[in-house]
């Protein structure tokens, strides 16, 4: 099925890379009806997946708790899912995410509690930047529209991140988007694993809120796929997960040079637990010295010759996220790629702060003066199953501290990292004939500072949410 572009928000096909000013804005509204207003003068301006911004791009999306502070109808509020409704702060929701101790909601500076709807304002600079704040103080002060948390974001040299890694080179291909047929050995993704009203990897549609036919006087909305009384308020939208995660750079690097004694050692460790060198070069392809010729090789899995984890160590950060083709639970590569293939996220995240060193090179940040400076990453992912996708990552993959047949191993990079009297997760495990490596007492190196789950509607969708009755 084709993809309606025109009816997507940009974000989900683009990252908007070429605008490099960006600032993410949390809003609580204090008024249904104006704020009703705001959005029908906003939608004119949301950029849509067939356009290619130069100057401006513009997104929005609504946590549940503003959905149903603009009166939206209650067969509608109910048909969205239960983790969307119960938000990522929810109680049965923490142990989930593994949001306990330093990682506690209540230690966070925002959350979806207090938050009804997120602009993304992307801009060519920060003079473009600043004119369409502007714009948008007028709008949204007119509405009586509060600002809650203003989250300023940027792009880092090299596609790096803080800690001195590139990143985001591994990313789902969305078949509908390819323009001709992409070569056998490319994995792609149906469009319904990402975005609503299209057909998932199990070949159903991923179940997406949906209104009773008459609340739709417009005529707005197509109708649902699988329930034809109802209209797909879902389609061509999607679930936008969003946690700001702060970075401890100094910390990390400091363990590092603890463990190790020599900076060149501590590039190495800092390497393993990544599952990638600095320059991007994964440590399945090339795992004694970095390959600059493969710094963007995403084209490698486990299966066939690292099963023990002697090149990429079983617990390393990219090798946790997504195990591509080995899974210890599955029994073969088959089925490891098809296991693996269904919890994908879709990431558009930024980071946000300034670098320690304006090169991100390792050994100049080991070489820097600690500061109190924040940074980290905004961490954005799409998905249209919360708990398949993102809750089960998180869950299984990321915080499970037996991951892999492993003992006391959460993700060494994202991981929560403590000990209780039933659980430690604060080592990190390195394969090795004929004894394995094993590091103990990881800190934190990255502190979870706020969070929420939205809905990121289609165009079409926008409209319904701004013109309801």
């Amino acid at each position: 099925m084709k993809l309606e572009k025109k009816d997507i928000q940009g974000l989900m096909v683009r990252g908007h890379g070429n605008l490099k000013s960006a600032r993410f804005l949390l809003y609580s509204c204090t008024d249904p009806a104006p704020s009703c207003d705001f959005l029908k003068e906003i939608i004119p301006l949301i950029t849509n997946a067939e356009e290619k911004p130069e100057n401006e791009a513009l997104q929005i999306a609504f946590t549940y708790e503003g959905l149903s502070f603009l009166q939206l109808p209650d067969p509608l509020l109910n048909s969205f899912c239960r983790e969307f409704k119960e938000g990522m702060t929810a109680e049965q929701r923490r142990a989930v995410l593994g949001d306990i101790g330093e990682n506690d909601p209540d230690n966070w500076e925002w959350s979806g509690d207090s938050v009804h709807f997120l602009l993304m304002v992307y801009a060519k600079d920060q003079e473009q930047l600043e004119k369409s704040m502007l714009r948008i103080k007028e709008q949204t002060d007119r509405c009586g529209i509060e600002l809650v948390h203003t989250l300023p974001t940027g792009l880092l040299q090299h596609q790096k991140e803080h800690f001195g890694f590139r990143d985001d080179i591994s990313r789902p291909v969305i078949r509908e988007l390819l323009k001709e047929t992409p070569p056998e050995n490319l994995f792609t993704f149906p469009a319904g694993e990402f975005i609503m009203g299209y057909k998932n990897l199990y070949d159903e549609y991923a179940p997406a809120p949906h209104v009773p036919f008459e609340l739709d006087t417009k005529g707005l909305l197509p109708v649902h796929p699988d329930l034809p009384e109802r209209k797909d308020l879902g389609k061509n939208g999607s679930y936008l997960v969003f946690r700001q995660m702060h970075q401890n750079v100094h910390s990390f690097w400091k363990y590092m040079k603890e463990q190790t004694g020599a900076k060149d050692e501590a590039i190495k460790l800092a390497s393993k637990m990544v599952g990638r060198w600095p320059d991007g070069s994964p440590l399945a392809r090339c795992p004694m010295a970095p390959d600059p010729a493969l710094s963007e090789s995403n084209d490698f899995g486990y299966w066939d010759d690292d099963q023990a984890g002697l090149k990429c160590p079983l617990g390393a950060h990219i090798r946790r996220s997504n195990p591509r083709d080995h899974l210890v639970t599955e029994t073969s590569k088959k089925d490891s790629s098809e296991m693996a293939a269904k919890h994908q996220l879709l990431r558009k995240g930024r980071p946000y702060g300034p670098p320690v060193s304006p090169e991100l090179d390792p050994k100049n940040i080991m070489d820097s003066t600690e500061d109190e400076q924040e940074r980290g990453l905004h961490f954005i992912c799409m998905v249209t199953d919360i708990r398949r996708q993102f809750e089960f990552v998180q869950n299984n993959w990321v915080s499970f501290h037996k991951f892999g047949g492993l003992e006391n191993d959460a993700d060494p990079i994202i991981g929560n990292h403590y000990e209780t009297g039933q659980y430690k997760t604060n080592e990190f495990s390195v394969p090795h004939y004929p004894i394995r490596k094993k590091y103990s007492n990881l800190p934190n190196f990255t502190l979870i500072k706020g969070g929420a789950y939205f809905f990121f509607p289609g165009i079409k969708a926008l409209q319904f949410i701004a013109n309801h009755e």
